[in-house]
């Protein structure tokens, strides 16, 4: 009896020691990959990237590297664009699911992830789609159409969108709002190659009726957007409800909205609630009430709708369509002009002296380590 009560308990111990090193080992094979980036990166297998990202020097680079690459990328975009506009649309494929995947990334870092469920990267990812499985389909062709030229295009002036090339950022967001604007009018104007399961100028050029033209440009397109936004509602209202409650750091459309209180959109949108007496004198927008939610919903929607108007002209129109895509992009370079002299030169040396400081003296008795990291890895606006 006690040999086999001392048996039993020496099979327990090691299958006890068979799991022990087991979970030693399976935790040592998770932070070796780890260990090999963080070497890759900063040359020390125990320095965290996001603490070697912070130093001043690394701030430097990083800013020269994404200088140039948004200059490069901007002309080799200029250069597919006029030299093969028929080949465009590959170099957007191509293109699109890193900005996707770097911009997932980032917004992860800084908890902004709530970003990429926005109409322009569902329009986006509706124009993979036509790419890559309706190739064929002009009334799908006609609804991304109206999806790049109306609210995602108009969203540079609108939310004041910027042509600053350092900012990786701000690069990313011109490319997500503009890019599908230029895919469309290459194959609109240009067609997408000699490639017979894809549609021809000649197809895309042909009469369409009148009743055809408002529903695929119209008509369909809104019911797409209904679509998005009663998706958007499920996911922020209904299946991540508790989490967005309950973590009010992380960042959403609408709470970055109704937080922003010196942003155009917020004050017009403001004036006009209060115009028509739905919102108080002294009354403000609050992310977390319906009232404010229900106005943004309505707004995005009137929006779209004002912005769907022009589509029709601008599908039948060669000049019209080219000087809408150009006013935007002009407002873009505008707007990265105005950033960069009135704006840049002054933060980004009050950012650096900051850095600098914080790098002497890490433990700053006024900020806490996350608000250290916030500072660090949020751009300057």
């Amino acid at each position: 009896m006690r040999r086999r009560e001392g048996a039993g308990r020496r099979q327990s111990e090691l299958a006890e020691e068979i799991r022990r090193r087991s979970s030693d080992l399976l935790k040592s094979a998770k932070k070796r990959p780890k260990a090999v980036m963080r070497r890759a990166v900063t040359g020390n297998a125990d320095t965290r990237v996001r603490d070697y990202v912070k130093i001043p020097r690394v701030i430097r680079q990083i800013d020269k590297v994404s200088f140039c690459a948004g200059v490069y990328g901007l002309m080799m975009t200029e250069y597919i664009a006029t030299r093969a506009p028929e080949k465009f649309w590959l170099f957007y494929a191509v293109a699109m699911p890193g900005v996707f995947l770097a911009r997932a990334v980032y917004y992860r870092m800084i908890r902004w992830q709530y970003f990429l469920y926005d109409f322009c990267y569902f329009a986006n990812a509706s124009a993979m789609m036509f790419l890559w499985r309706w190739k064929k389909s002009a009334t799908v062709f006609r609804c991304i159409f109206a999806f790049a030229n109306g609210p995602v295009l108009l969203a540079i002036p609108l939310w004041r969108n910027s042509l600053v090339f350092h900012s990786v950022d701000k690069v990313s967001s011109i490319f997500v709002h503009a890019m599908p604007c230029l895919m469309t009018w290459c194959g609109r104007w240009y067609g997408f190659g000699d490639d017979v399961n894809r549609l021809s100028v000649r197809e895309l050029g042909a009469d369409v009726s009148v009743l055809t033209g408002c529903l695929d440009l119209m008509v369909y397109p809104m019911f797409a957007y209904l679509f998005w936004q009663a998706l958007y509602l499920a996911k922020t209202e209904l299946i991540d409800r508790v989490k967005l409650v309950s973590d009010p750091a992380l960042m959403t459309s609408l709470r970055w909205l109704a937080s922003d209180r010196n942003s155009s959109a917020n004050k017009y949108a403001l004036k006009m609630m209060r115009g028509i007496g739905l919102f108080g004198a002294d009354e403000f927008f609050d992310a977390e009430s319906i009232k404010t939610k229900f106005v943004f919903v309505m707004l995005q929607l009137g929006y779209t709708i004002v912005t769907f108007i022009p589509i029709p002209l601008c599908y039948s129109n060669y000049y019209v369509h080219t000087a809408l895509m150009w006013a935007a992009f002009g407002s873009s370079v505008y707007n990265g002009a105005v950033y960069y002299i009135d704006v840049f030169s002054r933060r980004y040396v009050e950012r650096l002296a900051m850095a600098e400081e914080l790098e002497r003296d890490s433990q700053s008795p006024g900020l806490s380590e996350s608000e250290i990291d916030r500072l660090m890895m949020t751009p300057i606006d």
